[in-house]
């Protein structure tokens, strides 16, 4: 080979190593070759994360089921936790889960958090974690496990109120399906009350029927604290108020008896319309009144068939405003202290429904 073409190709060569030594991400020693990159290079280092490894809040649960604890009387629990740590506690929060109720965990604005409890049988997993508002968590948390029987009717059912007067009165709400509550109980410090059967539609008139009692959504209960004054438990109708007038009812639920319509009585005479349209409501005209009317027959005939509990339940019973949506449940006697108490609603199972605390 030439000598000139042998020179060229070497000088090409060496070029072509200089040039890949400049753009190389590694510096490669070359015996003979001198290059910058090499001191410029011995200056870069690494860099990696840095872990924390000083000291973590420690979690405890102060208060709250037990572990392996039956929960049965109450449908709401209350864990109570803290943290000990030895920073500044106000830079301390807490975050809680509930396996079977969260998807993630919870923050909580104290140390303490309570559990609506689900309606069924169910295994909790609780768990709570202190953390620093930096981010320091405690990587043990605290946790518990416990089981829950509640009634499948909780949150359906509840009781709405008491009113401490004379006779008492204690009331339930369906906020829910219909629900069969014969054999429930109604538990105070005082007595413990089970509910029983009941008349749908009271027909002195006719043979009565007993039957379960069902609330049906948007009914209510009244539990009273005074013997029945018809010595069972009832569904009210809007024909009621006349059983006012022979029984005495202590003013339990208010009068609300149908009226007859401007048309019904239009062809009666002028004093007879403004006697009928003057009746206080549930008002069974008397014979001295009836009598008054001699000069128009049909307007005695009228106030002779019209009012009564009887003649109101055989003209509306099939009215879609008939019934009240109300039954009315006797305990007999005062069933709650007046001053506090803690009542509880169980159903037939035995399990709890709602818990009222006044």
């Amino acid at each position: 080979m030439p000598k000139k073409v042998l020179l060229a190709f070497l000088v090409i060569t060496i070029g072509i190593i200089i040039i890949a030594l400049n753009f190389s991400p590694i510096p490669i020693p070359v015996p003979g070759i001198s290059s910058n990159n090499s001191s410029k290079n011995s200056n870069i280092t690494t860099a990696y994360p840095t872990y924390y490894s000083g000291p973590r809040p420690e979690t405890v649960i102060v208060n709250g089921p037990k572990d392996g604890e039956i929960i049965s009387n109450t449908p709401v629990v209350t864990f109570q936790f803290v943290a000990i740590w030895n920073g500044d506690f106000r830079n301390i929060i807490f975050e809680t889960k509930i396996d079977e109720i969260d998807k993630d965990w919870q923050i909580s604005s104290s140390n303490s958090r309570t559990i609506q409890l689900l309606p069924g049988e169910h295994v909790y997993h609780f768990s709570v974690r202190a953390k620093t508002k930096d981010g320091i968590e405690d990587y043990t948390p605290a946790s518990r496990r416990f089981i829950g029987k509640i009634s499948s009717e909780v949150g359906q059912i509840k009781i709405t109120s008491i009113l401490n007067s004379y006779p008492q009165k204690l009331v339930l709400y369906n906020y829910g399906n219909d629900v069969n509550i014969s054999n429930w109980t109604i538990e105070s410090s005082l007595k413990k009350i089970t509910i029983s059967d009941g008349v749908k539609l009271f027909r002195p008139d006719n043979k009565m029927i007993f039957e379960d009692i069902v609330l049906e959504n948007g009914d209510y209960l009244y539990l009273i604290g005074k013997k029945s004054p018809l010595n069972f438990n009832f569904y009210l109708n809007r024909c009621f108020g006349y059983l006012t007038n022979a029984y005495d009812f202590n003013f339990i639920f208010l009068k609300d008896c149908p009226r007859p319509n401007q048309t019904e009585i239009s062809y009666f005479s002028n004093e007879c319309q403004f006697f009928i349209n003057n009746l206080n409501a549930c008002q069974i005209p008397s014979s001295n009144d009836i009598n008054r009317f001699n000069n128009d027959p049909a307007c005695q005939q009228f106030l002779n068939d019209y009012y009564g509990y009887n003649a109101c339940v055989n003209r509306y019973q099939y009215s879609d405003n008939f019934f009240k949506k109300e039954w009315y449940v006797f305990a007999n006697e005062q069933f709650a202290d007046f001053n506090h108490d803690k009542i509880i609603l169980k159903d037939a199972t035995g399990a709890i429904v709602d818990v009222y605390q006044y």
